[in-house]
């Protein structure tokens, strides 16, 4: 179990932030600025909150009102940053030998060969750390935070300096490491992909605020705020009103666009926000009484492409997987029955 409830002015930000959860995995999500180091700062003792308490598996770690403040060096908490924090003169095997708990005393060696191989660098303890690739070189520090046998692990964007495909390993590493370690991570990304495979539990936060706490296909399935919508990518974010209505849900006419949105229907007449995925807007051929539009922008990613199509004045999203229609085509625009998602609050929130 994490509990955090703290709040830190620093400068004109203000951080004020809480949350619970009993899963292993956290991570923090959010743009830059939002507060998620900030966070985790917190956490790990370099910081402290101006009121608040922080509490692991019934260990409090810091308690404004009894004024607990358990020291850095005790709160057994392993920390790997961005930037690379082994020291240069030290082999590896020292570096990771650096933080031992005392229980390996005496058993130094064995413990950081364990470790070593653990992160798949078995035989590197003799190495320096300049003799290292940039994916070689978190490993190390993963190892580092390891060490210490941390009752919490933190993890600020460290695979965020190394290339796309050693990321994709370094994620895959880390999880097979945390089910053979047994140790709560909280993780800071501001890319929800990351997020959504490593989470169990996402903390989404703006502006030195919690917006939104849930798994990570909840939050993707029904972002509750127009800031958290883009975040997750439902890039459409439109406004309508409600035509209809039904046990099941509501019908928004946003114009040329008419769409089914689950949830508890809002009174006829209501003007309200709502959100659609890329992947929920589907091009076809233009047919009698379908929804024309125009193809604008082409932006492939990632073996897909975003289209971008004009239709009656608004600008809409959509996410091909196959060859994407020409440049000024015309088209027409179907949505995913049921897949608009209400908002709160108006498409002009922003991430502030």
């Amino acid at each position: 179990m994490l509990q955090v409830d703290v709040s830190r002015r620093q400068g004109a930000f203000l951080l004020d932030v809480a949350f619970a959860t009993e899963h292993q995995r956290v991570v923090l999500f959010g743009p830059s600025g939002a507060g998620k180091s900030l966070t985790l700062q917190c956490l790990a003792g370099f910081v402290t909150p101006d009121r608040g308490r922080i509490e692991v598996d019934e260990t409090v770690l810091f308690d404004s009102a009894r004024r607990i403040d358990v020291p850095p060096w005790r709160r057994r908490v392993g920390v790997v940053l961005q930037t690379y924090t082994l020291l240069p003169h030290l082999t590896v095997g020292a570096n990771v030998a650096y933080g031992l708990a005392p229980v390996w005393r005496g058993h130094e060696r064995v413990r950081v060969d364990t470790l070593l191989a653990a992160v798949g660098l078995g035989g590197y303890a003799d190495r320096m750390p300049a003799q290292l690739s940039g994916g070689q070189r978190q490993r190390v520090a993963l190892a580092q935070a390891l060490a210490s046998d941390p009752r919490l692990l933190l993890l600020d964007e460290p695979f965020s300096a190394v290339d796309a495909p050693v990321r994709e390993r370094l994620r895959r590493d880390l999880l097979a490491l945390l089910d053979a370690f047994r140790v709560p991570l909280v993780f800071v990304t501001h890319d929800f992909g990351e997020a959504y495979l490593l989470g169990q539990t996402i903390v989404i936060l703006a502006a030195g605020r919690v917006v939104q706490v849930g798994s990570p296909a909840d939050v993707a399935a029904r972002p509750r705020t127009a800031t958290v919508a883009r975040l997750v990518g439902a890039t459409n974010i439109l406004e309508g009103r409600v035509s209809d209505v039904s046990p099941e849900g509501m019908t928004i006419d946003a114009g040329v666009i008419v769409v089914r949105a689950p949830g508890s229907p809002r009174p006829r007449g209501d003007l309200v926000t709502f959100c659609i995925r890329p992947e929920d807007i589907h091009l076809t051929a233009p047919r009698d009484g379908a929804t024309p539009a125009t193809v604008t922008r082409l932006l492939p990613r990632n073996g897909m492409t975003t289209v971008l199509v004009s239709v009656g004045g608004l600008s809409l999203e959509a996410s091909l997987a196959g060859a994407p229609p020409p440049l000024g085509s015309r088209v027409a625009v179907e949505v995913t029955e049921g897949a608009a998602q209400v908002l709160e609050g108006g498409p002009a929130e922003g991430l502030e």
